[in-house]
């Protein structure tokens, strides 16, 4: 009910807001540009789901004639890619594939409480790659923490390690977003994005080149941190619980044989696209095939059409097109215009400060909104267009921008949808939640700014 009211002022708000006076902006791309707020608005306050939000806001576009064709734009190659990498993750998590890997690992780790965190987070960071959705790969990873600390017979609040296991794995769920192009939606939003405003493209390989030097080592470290920071009572936990789940699950199946194999080839061809020139969508479609293929396949397509998440897939399509509308309509152009002429700040500052504070600022800015999704809807658009204002590279600056805008969204549960499946089985609090996320933003920061002085310039993106 409250965010009912909240979201009908928020709306009555930006209708007032329609009736003054946007000059140098046409009527089609003020409609646009209003409606794209209200859009957001309505992301992160949540009174409806955001599928809802976003058909309404394309169905009002069309009606007001504000957007033709471009209203469905965003079914783009972008689209398809995200939607076979949801298919195969999907499939990694219909065919067990997904749980018998971990607990593989963590039968192998002995009983020391440390590496199990690494176990549990180098899991979550092997299925990022193919899971688009980090809500979905946190369900599974916060599953099977849960699942170690019942087995233990350790309650939530005893502190006996649960809490540390937990708070490293969703601090590793939204962190591993930046490595790779596929862990999460948002990713797929912002370089289509700067592909509709730069015309330049960026693809699996360009993402993980630029991204892995500096967020491998912030990977690496966040366990030992987390563990640091928030010491368990008990330093052992008996992972006897992971051997007798393998031997329950029974022999790899065909099933999970073909996944592991199409997984691996989607990865070595996403990884080598730089040199291969297939497009990325390509190759997801030739997986999703190679998945669903008769006998030589995985899964059957009846059995995937209740596991798929339809509803983010479309509301993702349907996002993208709406930051098509506004940067066709002429609507970005005309925001950055406003806010260059009234910040001299940003008028007068070189191109390496301005990153910098891009940065820093985008990676705490975090904490203030409910998913990256709408974050990202906000802040590629007016870095890139910025960017081009200044001089500056705008592709560069757009995918310096995506990628602190694709780590961090981890300072309070309602910051994301994993944070709040992985709080929800209550073995830390909020007070531990945002405790581990202030050195962390400030550890991804710094090694972002890293990149920035120092790999960057070697790959020739500044």
């Amino acid at each position: 009910m409250k965010k009912g009211i909240i979201a009908v002022v928020y709306t009555v708000l930006l209708a007032i807001t329609y009736l003054m006076p946007m000059e140098g902006l046409a009527q089609n791309g003020k409609i646009a540009l209003l409606v794209f707020f209200w859009a957001i608005g309505l992301w992160i306050i949540r009174p409806i789901p955001e599928l809802l939000t976003s058909l309404i806001a394309v169905t009002f576009l069309l009606l007001t004639k504000a957007a033709g064709a471009e209203a469905v734009s965003g079914f783009n190659l972008s689209w398809w890619m995200v939607t076979f990498a949801c298919l195969l993750g999907a499939t990694i998590s219909y065919t067990g594939l997904g749980r018998r890997g971990a607990f593989f690992l963590l039968s192998k780790v002995g009983s020391n409480i440390l590496r199990v965190m690494y176990a549990t987070t180098f899991a979550n960071n092997l299925l990022a790659p193919f899971t688009p959705s980090n809500t979905a790969r946190g369900a599974i990873m916060a599953g099977i923490v849960e699942g170690i600390c019942e087995k233990m017979g350790i309650k939530p609040g005893e502190r006996k390690g649960d809490h540390t296991l937990m708070l490293a794995n969703m601090y590793t769920n939204t962190t591993n977003t930046c490595m790779f192009l596929t862990a999460t939606g948002a990713n797929i939003i912002s370089v289509s994005l700067i592909a509709e405003i730069t015309g330049q493209t960026v693809n699996w390989s360009d993402w993980f080149i630029a991204s892995f030097v500096p967020i491998l080592p912030v990977l690496l470290l966040l366990p030992l941190i987390i563990y640091k920071m928030f010491p368990p009572e008990s330093k052992t936990i008996d992972m006897t619980y992971a051997k007798q789940e393998l031997e329950e699950m029974g022999p790899m199946t065909h099933a999970e044989k073909a996944t592991l194999v199409i997984m691996l080839c989607a990865l070595v061809l996403w990884a080598t696209q730089i040199w291969h020139q297939i497009p990325a969508d390509k190759v997801g479609f030739i997986m999703a095939c190679a998945l669903l293929f008769p006998k030589f396949g995985a899964v059957s397509w009846k059995e995937m059409q209740d596991k798929m998440p339809w509803a983010m897939v479309l509301w993702l399509g349907f996002a993208m097109s709406l930051g098509n509308v506004v940067n066709k309509t002429g609507g970005f152009k005309w925001l950055i215009n406003q806010a260059f002429v009234a910040s001299p700040f940003l008028a007068n500052l070189e191109y390496i400060p301005f990153l910098v504070i891009l940065i820093t600022s985008i990676v705490f800015m975090h904490i203030a909104f409910s998913g990256m999704n709408a974050m990202v809807m906000i802040m590629i658009p007016v870095a890139v267009s910025l960017a081009a204002l200044k001089g500056y590279d705008p592709y560069a600056v757009g995918l310096i921008t995506s990628l602190a805008a694709a780590g961090g969204a981890f300072f309070l549960p309602f910051n994301s949808a994993p944070n709040m499946i992985f709080y929800s089985y209550g073995r830390y609090t909020v007070k531990d939640h945002i405790m581990g996320a202030i050195p962390l933003a400030i550890l991804i920061v710094l090694a972002l700014l890293f990149a920035l002085f120092v790999w960057w310039p070697i790959i020739g993106l500044i």
